[in-house]
């Protein structure tokens, strides 16, 4: 250990550290080296959130999983400089699917439509039962009739009564046809104006 590492920012010390190193290293080692060299009490909370505060937003740093820190420069084939996103072997597999797919020419002219007795060869036969077994055909008169009176007693209206508490007091409106908007407006003006009045 140097004697003049104990002037260096806690960032440049883990710098350090991990270049010494040159492999991922645990957070908690990290520490322990910044602690030792700066003669930090290993207590010291409001140290230790600053530097994990500065290492978390520091572009010199990466996170490595399982609580492992490298230097970004050592991880430059894992991440894009600009947006830190990882390049993978998904861009590799794509170019090699595309090289190795093959286009044929396709012209509709070379189409031949199969004609109306090689399509119905073409569709088999339990469909063409099925088909048939699907429309329903009423020939009985005795069914008919029985579908006919059903039908009536559905359309029949029902008479339905009101269960509501204020059934006494139902008002019966009378819409007069004879409706003059002047009458209205003039009872809304007076409405209106009683509520002036107050």
């Amino acid at each position: 250990m140097n004697k003049t590492n104990h002037t260096l920012s806690m960032l440049e010390l883990a710098e350090l550290y991990i270049r010494e190193r040159n492999e991922d290293t645990p957070l908690q080692d990290i520490i322990n080296y910044i602690f030792e060299v700066k003669g930090f009490d290993s207590n010291d909370f409001q140290k230790l959130n600053a530097f994990y505060l500065d290492l978390t937003h520091s572009a010199k740093f990466v996170f490595c999983g399982d609580n492992q820190w490298n230097l970004k420069e050592n991880n430059l084939d894992l991440w894009d400089k600009e947006s830190f996103a990882y390049v993978g072997e998904a861009d590799v597999i794509e170019e090699e699917i595309e090289e190795d797919i093959e286009f044929t020419d396709f012209n509709i002219d070379d189409i031949t439509l199969p004609s109306e007795e090689e399509e119905e060869e073409l569709v088999p036969e339990n469909e063409e039962e099925d088909d048939e077994e699907d429309v329903d055909v009423i020939e009985d008169e005795e069914e008919i009739e029985a579908i006919k009176e059903e039908k009536e007693y559905i359309d029949v209206e029902i008479s339905m009564k009101s269960t509501d508490e204020d059934d006494g007091d139902d008002v019966d409106l009378d819409f007069d046809d004879d409706f003059d908007d002047d009458d209205y407006n003039e009872i809304m003006d007076d409405y209106e104006d009683m509520y002036d009045e107050d």
